[in-house]
């Protein structure tokens, strides 16, 4: 039986056998709103008697806690509220720390130092389960690899080549290393590395999201090209509408992710999201930067620390991409509950 609706004088026509063939099943019928597994379907709320779907709007930056150490190009992982953020550049020579600290959502810990002093190494994994891989120890790259256990730093298996300013991502047992003014990328699977293929663009200064299986290199010194890995080969995919973006913070997945900040020619505050086919540009960082670690998902993120230009940055940016419920937009809708 067909059945009209309307909410806030907006009318809706939705032919549920176009709905099914596109979403593989009914409009759902529940007693309270979805949460953020709703976004872009359609439910009736029986309770309030409304057809409502979940759409995102404009994200921001915010304010976060401030690191207790300046310094850029440093390594992150974890969460927007569980992060990890490990050594970096704080200025002078050779002006490396081996410092790290924890974030809890609002502050910064000082935690049990990395072993080797670097800047430019890569990170991936939890607050309580991470790497520091790589990294320039103010003479030269390094090969050296950390492992966080929660409390303290232990080296492990270094990776073949060493290398700075290059892009990690994963976990503590199953990350990727590419980049770092070179086109060799590396696979970790708990135990060992193993060289597997080349980038297509050598680069150094780039960006990452995504795991060990499914990653993107963004941008880097000299190109705004991207890349997406698929486990066994990369293949490069749409462009940054910023040219020659490196030392950006790059965060989330291969299908949705967030870059934030960068240079040259001049630091920027610049901000671009990837939904999987382009990049748009969305709203700035407070402050222009680079060299800040990115951290998270493409929703929930962090930019830490960085340079605009020296001194080094102690600042955190929250990114926050949040979602409202609303009723479907569309115009003359019918709904068949049949």
């Amino acid at each position: 039986m067909d059945k009209s609706y309307s909410s806030s004088n907006i009318y809706i026509e939705l032919i549920m056998t176009d709905y099914k063939a596109i979403h593989g099943k009914n409009v759902l019928h529940v007693s309270s709103d979805l949460g953020a597994e709703g976004e872009g379907q359609i439910w009736f709320n029986t309770a309030s008697g409304d057809f409502k779907t979940i759409v995102k709007v404009a994200g921001a930056w915010a304010t976060g806690g401030a690191l207790n150490t300046a310094r850029y190009v440093l390594s992150g992982s974890g969460t927007q509220t569980a992060a990890l953020a490990a050594a970096g550049d704080v200025g002078g020579s050779p002006g490396k720390t081996v410092n790290c600290e924890s974030y809890n959502g609002s502050a910064w810990t000082e935690g049990a130092n990395v072993n080797t002093a670097r800047s430019g190494q890569g990170g991936d994994g939890t607050s309580t389960a991470a790497l520091a891989v790589g990294g320039h120890n103010g003479t030269a790259a390094v090969a050296i690899v950390e492992e966080w256990n929660g409390t303290s730093w232990t080296e492990i298996a270094d990776i073949n080549s060493a290398r700075a300013t290059f892009a990690d991502v994963g976990l503590a047992t199953a990350a990727l290393c590419f980049g770092g003014n070179t086109v060799n990328t590396e696979s970790w699977n708990g135990t060992s590395w193993t060289e597997v293929s080349n980038l297509g663009t050598s680069r150094e200064g780039n960006g990452g999201a995504g795991i060990q299986t499914a990653a993107m290199c963004v941008a880097g010194d000299g190109t705004a090209t991207c890349e997406i890995w698929d486990g066994s080969s990369w293949t490069e995919v749409a462009d940054l509408n910023r040219a020659d973006i490196l030392y950006n913070a790059g965060s989330g997945t291969s299908t949705a992710a967030i870059v934030g900040g960068g240079s040259p020619p001049t630091t920027t505050a610049s901000t671009e999201a990837w939904d999987g086919t382009s990049w748009v540009e969305v709203a700035d960082l407070a402050t222009g930067r680079h060299g800040a670690c990115g951290i998270g998902t493409i929703g929930y993120s962090l930019a830490v620390g960085g340079s605009h230009p020296p001194p080094r940055s102690t600042s955190t940016e929250e990114w926050s991409w949040a979602s409202t419920t609303t009723p479907p937009g569309a115009q003359n809708i019918k709904i068949i509950t049949d």
